[in-house]
């Protein structure tokens, strides 16, 4: 037997730069588990193959990206990914994930930086010399039909290419280092797709799908079902609505899904505007049977005598009997629903919209004639449940998708415990153990899910809380690692594991307990009485603006560029190895000229020469008078001189400041000492900065030389209970604190108590002339290559001896500091501060200061103690 190869730290950097969310990143090491068990432990040779049964909604693109990018960055890189769709619409979106320049592209993520082919261009000059190159790593996305068949759409790859020598499907099958992605996988299992991976003969194959076939399950290495998504908070809580009497004419149930999503609308309006965020325009879907019936439909809609005539042009009919310009237009009108410009708000499709369309903003689906059970199935139900986000917004109506059942309410409610039962509710995934003799291996653990996808009728049923600042969880969630393992049905549980609990870091964190009421089968009056209520409560909202007789808070506004760049200097936080370089030049300094003279002495048989320090001293010749800030200029340009530095003013300033640490550590031989040595030094001191700078994680993203100076003047938006004074033991989520003495704002709200007390500790301190809560785009600190932003909780200034200094702070919970994440933020963070302190355009020195939930504790209110507590 081998020995398994797995690089948990490869999985980490992978992780990171595509900011996976855990039930994908645990997806992704089952994988990678599996697979080394098969081919090193257990030295079979026939592929691998594989299914992720992942919920819709939680990113299966992302663990395919995830792939790719571990596989190509392992020590022997796999070069050939064979992306597999079972139709156009996937194949054409999985395109624009992996092509720079679109929205919803994974590109600008991705290290490997795949060379694309496809049907378009696998027969140019180009994609030739991308074939030839070894080390270019090549994604082929293709349709199962252009490779399965040697006739119709599959003639194109079957045929001799005189570039290549053969055809392009047997040159697939010629690569040594192949691996399958089947997207949608359970759409094409059959003989020809089998006789295809055998003909092919990859080294793996993963299958991505949310519902595997039953003759499948053998082949599940990793399960995250819906309920677990659900639970976990990273999909929308579904609520199944109807009414309680007998009406059933199409009007009615048109008229009470509109209602809904007028409500949905409002309230998303509200909140974006409050969030500083773009439009999110809720869509309702509306399924129908046939194109007759879907007509029907778009012809109640369409007309002034339907409510009022709110929807005339706001339909969108999709079906697969469209042609010409009518066709185009359709699909331009659906690919651009999410635009905030995008005037659709209802789409009404006959049996088009299942795999491959993957908007967020759908808030409705009305079943009409269709049964229940029909729409409550994942692929359907799917098409509703991303979140348009990124995370829960704790609105509640913003959170959930209506399911507009036809069913009456007795009926549904009936129904809603076999519904539950027809959704698998155990998850399953590969985990390390360790053996008593020390050795490592693999076994499937299978955990049940502790949620239903329909809740009980207006109960609390166990979620996560977010954790307000990233999109998602990072919680690998309810069913994934709790630690409560179970065997699913018709499973054989002598694959389970039985040695000793997984080494710390392999497993999971439990639920934490309800935080959040999820009605699952509803009647549609209170449904929208409920729903009116929440738009209502935006219409209280109290504005809050910066209080005129404060100091104002000017920030600097840093342009992001998101992409890879090969070195910044402003990437370097830890000047601690340029100060131990500065006292380590001046700690022999000496006038005197050492003198080393020869020595020759016999040993019986011949001469033994050698070397021995003079016992006389003679004082060296005095060194040059050259100012300081000449030698320092000298050592700035050679800082500016490693390799991959780019020649920009932003790097100019902080190749001064890793100069002025060098100098300050000198002390005050530092003029004399330079004077004399600056060659030398200056070559110690370019060889640590590229040591930093290699040892420093690369840079997500750089930021252009144009710096504005932004006050920060928005006006507060809250629907929150006015409280006056800030007492210590006052807090509460739903309260704006008044009594501020050197807050911007009159009020502030919190989402923590560590952060309520934080903004206490600050209010108090001496030196501190302003500070204020910040929301939501006021500081955005970008800190993913996909230009994610990251958000601090304050801004303070305070002026010490006449200088100011701005500070950006954040409070964590301390089981979080050492986080990836927090650490990434963190990084981001003072890269910020550094690229700010860099411009002449800022006459502040910015810091950051990150402080835990102990720190806050330890520090009594006090800010000195705070920023000494802090990191």
């Amino acid at each position: 037997m081998g020995v398994l190869q797995f690089q948990p730290e490869l999985l980490d950097q992978v992780a990171h730069r595509l900011t996976l969310r855990e039930p994908n990143r645990k997806a992704i090491e089952s994988v990678l588990l599996r697979t080394s068990d098969h081919y090193d432990v257990q030295e079979k040779s026939e592929p691998y193959e594989c299914i992720v049964d992942s919920a819709t909604g939680v990113g299966k693109t992302y663990v395919m990206a995830g792939l790719v990018e571990y596989l190509a960055g392992a020590e022997t890189p796999a070069r050939n990914f064979l992306l597999m769709a079972p139709g156009r619409t996937i194949r054409d979106k999985s395109v624009l994930n992996f092509t720079a320049g679109n929205p919803k592209s994974l590109r600008r993520m991705l290290r490997s930086n795949p060379y694309v082919i496809t049907a378009d261009n696998f027969n140019t000059p180009a994609t030739r010399t991308a074939i030839d190159d070894p080390t270019i790593t090549k994604l082929y996305i293709f349709t199962v039909q252009a490779l399965t068949s040697a006739t119709g759409e599959g003639r194109a790859t079957h045929v001799p290419l005189e570039n290549l020598g053969t055809s392009f499907y047997d040159y697939l099958a010629g690569l040594d280092d192949l691996v399958i992605l089947a997207d949608e996988h359970h759409c094409y299992r059959g003989p020809a797709f089998s006789r295809t991976i055998r003909d092919l003969k990859p080294q793996l194959v993963v299958g991505m799908t949310a519902t595997p076939v039953r003759a499948d399950e053998s082949l599940v290495a990793f399960r995250y079902p819906l309920a677990a998504a659900i639970a976990d908070r990273l999909v929308k809580t579904p609520v199944m609505v109807a009414r309680r009497d007998d009406r059933s004419d199409i009007e009615t149930k048109l008229l009470d899904g509109v209602n809904l999503l007028r409500y949905k609308g409002q309230a998303a309006d509200a909140y974006c505007d409050e969030n500083d965020l773009p439009r999110v325009n809720p869509v309702m879907l509306v399924i129908a049977q046939s194109i007759d019936e879907a007509e029907e439909f778009r012809n109640v809609l369409d007309t002034a005598s339907f409510d009022g005539g709110s929807w005339v042009g706001k339909t969108l009919l999709i079906h697969s009997k469209l042609t010409g310009d009518a066709k185009e237009k359709a699909l331009a009108d659906l690919q651009a629903v999410e635009d905030p410009e995008s005037s659709i708000r209802i789409i009404i499709s006959v049996g088009m919209l299942k795999e491959g369309w993957d908007v967020k903003n759908v808030y409705v689906i009305a079943s009409m004639r269709a049964s229940v059970s029909e729409v409550m199935t994942e692929q359907t139900l799917g098409r509703g449940m991303r979140l348009p986000f990124g995370e829960y917004t704790n609105v509640e109506i913003l959170d959930t998708l209506e399911i507009l059942a036809h069913e009456k309410y007795g009926e549904l409610l009936a129904k809603r415990k076999v519904l539950n039962e027809a959704f698998i509710d155990y998850a399953t995934y590969a985990e390390i153990r360790r053996l008593a003799d020390g050795s490592s291996v693999v076994r499937q653990k299978t955990v049940e899910s502790d949620a239903d996808v329909i809740g009980l009728p207006g109960g609390a049923t166990p979620t996560r809380p977010d954790d307000g600042n990233v999109p998602g969880s990072n919680s690998a969630g309810a069913g994934v690692g709790d630690g409560s393992a179970s065997t699913p049905p018709g499973a054989d549980d002598a694959g389970q594991a039985t040695e000793e609990a997984p080494p710390a870091g392999t497993g999971a964190t439990p639920p934490s307990p309800a935080t959040f009421s999820r009605p699952g089968v509803v009647d549609v009056e209170t449904r929208t009485r409920e729903a009116a209520e929440a738009a209502n409560n935006t219409s209280g909202a109290i504005q809050y603006d910066p209080l005129p007789d404060r100091d104002p808070i000017l920030i600097p506004r840093l342009i992001s560029v998101p992409q890879f760049v090969a070195v910044s200097l402003n990437d370097i936080t830890d000047y601690g190895p340029f100060e131990r370089l500065g006292r380590t030049l001046t700690a022999d300094y000496s006038d005197e000229l050492k003198r080393t003279k020869l020595v020759a002495s016999h040993d019986g048989r011949k001469v033994i020469v050698g070397t021995e320090t003079a016992a006389d001293t003679v004082v060296s010749a005095l060194p040059l008078d050259i100012p300081l800030s000449v030698t320092k200029n000298a050592l700035v340009q050679r800082v500016m001189s490693v390799k991959g530095v780019p020649n920009r003013q932003l790097e100019v300033g902080a190749a001064q400041r890793i100069v002025d640490h060098l100098i300050e550590a000198m002390g005050d031989k530092a003029t004399e000492h330079l004077a004399a040595f600056v060659d030398r030094c200056g070559q110690r001191l370019a060889t640590e900065v590229a040591r930093t700078l290699r040892a420093t994680t690369q840079a997500q993203v750089s930021y252009t030389d144009d710096v504005e100076i932004i006050a920060l003047s928005k006006t507060r938006v809250a629907r929150k209970r006015q409280v006056a004074g800030h007492a210590d033991g006052a807090f509460s989520k739903t309260m704006a604190f008044n009594g501020w003495t050197k807050n911007l704002y009159s009020h502030a709200w919190f989402d923590t108590e560590p952060e309520f007390k934080a903004a206490n500790a600050i209010d108090s301190g001496k030196n501190v002339a302003v500070w204020a809560r910040l929301h939501i785009n006021d500081v955005p600190i970008t800190w993913t290559s996909e230009g994610r932003n990251y958000n601090p909780d304050f801004v303070v200034i305070e002026e010490v001896d006449g200088q100011r200094v701005g500070w950006l702070v954040e409070t964590k919970a301390d089981k979080d500091m050492t986080s990836e994440e927090v650490v990434g933020k963190r990084r981001a963070a003072r890269r910020w501060a550094n690229t700010a302190n860099s411009s002449p355009d800022v006459d502040i020195t910015w810091k950051y200061l990150l402080v835990g939930e102990q720190d806050v504790e330890d520090a009594q209110g006090s800010w000195e103690f705070l920023k000494g507590f802090g990191q």
